[in-house]
């Protein structure tokens, strides 16, 4: 994102051209919004003034500043067809409450057609808090060269998700060449939501220092399905439940891919499936590091899942101190339904001195085949 100001002009003149005669761009710097970016003035009047005015096609500009903002009990909404855009690091939403450390808040709630480009927001006083929600009959957002800091290191003690799904249904949601770092849930759909979601792509994005998982698709009482997450970077997780902390979750989730990714430091499962999810693959990921605090698997199918394809993942447990496999099929409790059709073809395993390569629960599907077995003995350090 450009921070020469002759070159930001240029970009501002180049959408006015390129917009359609109905639409507008309008910097927010300008009467009668006038939001100032210093880092100190309250600027949530002028954005929820801005929001109102806003029509299908308009283009909302932030330029390099800190705009401070603070949260109340009703989020701002952003209509629909609009685009924000903004020069990423530069464009700094500085988010705070008008209530104390309880109240929960909502920062941005997503309409169809939405574009967030370049902006980054960031909770700056301790508050639980979701930043982006897309909740109703919403279709074809796109969220991209944004950043996301919760600053839960800062602010440990309220949790801080960044985008939640599930009330209402959902398709076609892009996010691109994101950075989501230092929340609670990266994503997530509440357990009770009975929406649908449909078509989910993740690509190009880098998750770090999240505190619970980073990509939650779990749709108990819903419905979920198409979802992508492919070439991204997940690293150190912070979480310490045996329940959540995963790069991928899905629960509930029919047809699901999870390609070419790079996982690191991650003391739950990198990529979990469970609950009746159908029709997942789990391919060309490398994850180093995996269930480093608890005892189940690197990666961990469990619970009725059916149709799994675990193929040409690259997986070094030399890191890990503790007795987890590398790969876990199981039930996962003796209430629970065997994974069905779930096949482990092609990885590159490379155990620790206490792991384990794989467990596969009888019946779960066929024999492994294709796979490389390294032991600590023969493992290049």
């Amino acid at each position: 994102m450009p921070a020469n100001p002759k070159l930001w002009l240029m970009i501002v003149l180049s959408l006015v051209t390129i917009r359609s005669a109905k639409s507008e761009v309008i910097d927010i710097r300008t009467a009668p919004y006038s939001a100032v970016g210093d880092g100190e003035t309250d600027n949530r009047q002028a954005f929820a003034k801005v929001f109102a005015a806003l029509q299908p096609n308009d283009t909302l500009l932030i330029p390099p500043g800190d705009y401070r903002i603070s949260l109340t009990k009703s989020p701002l909404r952003v209509p629909p067809g609009v685009t924000i855009w903004g020069q990423g690091d530069n464009s700094r939403l500085l988010l705070t409450s008008d209530g104390d450390r309880r109240d929960h808040r909502e920062f941005l709630r997503l309409a169809s057609d939405v574009v967030l480009d370049g902006i980054t927001l960031e909770r700056d006083q301790e508050f639980p808090a979701v930043l982006l929600s897309m909740f109703g009959e919403i279709s074809n957002v796109t969220l991209q060269n944004c950043r996301i800091n919760g600053n839960a290191a800062r602010f440990p003690q309220a949790y801080c998700h960044a985008i939640q799904l599930g009330v209402g249904d959902l398709k076609n949601l892009a996010i691109k060449s994101m950075t989501i770092q230092d929340c609670f849930y990266g994503l997530f759909q509440a357990n009770g939501a009975t929406g649908g979601v449909d078509g989910v792509v993740v690509e190009y994005s880098r998750f770090e220092r999240n505190r619970a998982s980073d990509l939650e698709f779990n749709s108990p009482n819903g419905k979920m399905q198409n979802i992508v997450v492919r070439d991204s970077q997940f690293r150190d997780n912070q979480c310490n439940s045996a329940s959540a902390g995963f790069a991928v979750g899905f629960a509930n989730v029919t047809h699901g891919r999870v390609e070419n990714c790079d996982i690191r430091n991650y003391g739950s499962e990198a990529l979990h499936v469970e609950d009746r999810s159908t029709n997942i693959e789990l391919v060309g990921n490398t994850i180093i590091g995996g269930s480093l605090t608890q005892p189940n698997g690197v990666i961990m199918v469990v619970n009725h899942s059916q149709g799994v394809s675990i193929d040409r993942n690259f997986i070094d447990a030399r890191a890990n101190t503790n007795r987890p496999h590398l790969i876990l099929v199981t039930a996962g409790g003796s209430s629970f339904a065997n994974p069905t059709e779930v096949s482990v073809a092609n990885n590159i395993l490379v155990n620790g001195p206490t792991t384990k390569t794989w467990y596969l629960q009888p019946g779960s599907g066929p024999e492994p085949t294709g796979n490389e077995v390294i032991t600590p003995k023969t493992a290049v350090k």
